[in-house]
C-alpha cells in the first residue's frame, strides 16, 4: 500500500513539474514577440536586432499603431516583433431575393389623328471664321507621363523603399519610404518623380543595343525625414509604383506647363 502511494505521489510530481514547463516555455514564447523599448532605442535599432535588417523598421511602426510618429518612442512602452494576425470575416449569407409575380397587362391601343405640320425650312449656320493671336500659337509640350532614353546603368539620386500600408502596388495619396543616394540638400516639400527600367533600344540599322527605356511612374512630395530616410506622399501615379523603383530630380518645366 505504501509503495503505491508513493507511486502515485511520483506521478502527481512529474505531472506539475511538466505542466510549469510548459507555462514557463508559453511564456517566453510571448516575451519574445514583444520588446520592452530601453533609453536611446530607435525602431531602426530595434529593428537591425531582431528583424536582422535595419532597413525593415516601417513593419515595425505598422506592427504598432500606437506609435503615431515614428520619430518618437518612448522606454517602458511596449514594441510587437511579430506581424498581427488578421481575423477572418466571415462572408455574408447569400440572401435569395423573391421577384414578385407579375401580371402580364395588355396595352390600350388609342386612335392617332394624323395631324399635317408645315414644311421645315433648315438654316445653316453662319461660320464665322476666328483668327487666333500669333502669340497664342505654341507647339503642345511633351506628355508629363512620357518617358525617356537613357543609358543601361541610369539608376537615378534614389530608390522607394516601402509604404506605410504595406501594399505591393502603391498609387496617388500612399505615403512612401525612400532612400536618396547624392548629395544636394533633401528637404521637406521638395518633389521628385518616380521612374523605371522597362525595354532596351536598339538601333534600327545596326541591330545594336544603344541604351534603355525608362517610363514615368508618378511625382511625390517630401513630407518628413528619420535620419537618412525619408517619407514622400504621392501627387499623382501615371501608373503602380513599386518597391524598387527609381527616383531623379522634379522637372518643373515638364510637369507644369
Amino acid at each position: 500500500m505504501k509503495k503505491l502511494m508513493g507511486f502515485n505521489l511520483i506521478v502527481v510530481l512529474l505531472l506539475s513539474f511538466f505542466f510549469t514547463l510548459s507555462i514557463m516555455a508559453q511564456e517566453k514564447k510571448e516575451a519574445e514577440e514583444v520588446y520592452t523599448i530601453k533609453k536611446g532605442d530607435t525602431l531602426w535599432d530595434i529593428s537591425a536586432k531582431f528583424l536582422k535588417d535595419p532597413f525593415l523598421w516601417p513593419k515595425l511602426w505598422q506592427r504598432n499603431p500606437y506609435i503615431t510618429n515614428p520619430h518618437w518612442i518612448y522606454p517602458g512602452n511596449p514594441i510587437r516583433l511579430s506581424p498581427i494576425e488578421e481575423v477572418k470575416k466571415e462572408e455574408p449569407k447569400r440572401v435569395v431575393e423573391e421577384k414578385p409575380e407579375v401580371k402580364e397587362v395588355k396595352p390600350v391601343v388609342a386612335e392617332v389623328k394624323k395631324v399635317e405640320l408645315p414644311p421645315v425650312v433648315e438654316k445653316k449656320p453662319e461660320v464665322v471664321e476666328k483668327k487666333i493671336p500669333v502669340e497664342q500659337k505654341r507647339v503642345i509640350p511633351e506628355i508629363r507621363s512620357a518617358g525617356f532614353i537613357a543609358g543601361f546603368d541610369y539608376k537615378g539620386i534614389g530608390t522607394v523603399l516601402d509604404n506605410k500600408e504595406g501594399k505591393n502596388l502603391m498609387a496617388e495619396g500612399d505615403v512612401l519610404y525612400l532612400a536618396f543616394k547624392t548629395a544636394d540638400p533633401i528637404a521637406i516639400g521638395n518633389k521628385y518623380t518616380i521612374f523605371k527600367a522597362t525595354d532596351d533600344v536598339v538601333d534600327p540599322e545596326t541591330q545594336k543595343k544603344i541604351g534603355r527605356k525608362y517610363n514615368i511612374a508618378g511625382n511625390v512630395e517630401i513630407i518628413d525625414r528619420f535620419g537618412n530616410f525619408y517619407t514622400a506622399r504621392v501627387l499623382e501615379a501615371f501608373e503602380a509604383i513599386h518597391k524598387g523603383d527609381m527616383i531623379q530630380p522634379y522637372s518643373k518645366e515638364k510637369m507644369e506647363f
